[in-house]
């Protein structure tokens, strides 16, 4: 979904950026669609200052 490594998105869940559960005895994580709308919010939330900073400067 977001076009990144297994690694890449397990160091989001590792982080706690990204909430997912560990299901199973084979260890795999499993993240609800929810939560990554939330990740989703919460970067652009994160970027809006960043946004908004730039147009003003020149």
């Amino acid at each position: 979904m977001f076009s990144i490594s297994s690694s890449q998105a397990y160091a989001l869940v590792r982080s706690g950026e990204l909430r997912a559960i560990q299901v199973g005895g084979r260890r795999q994580w499993r993240v609800e669609l929810s939560e990554i709308e939330a990740y989703i919010e919460r970067a652009h939330a994160a970027a809006r200052p960043h946004v908004d900073t730039e147009g003003t400067s020149a």
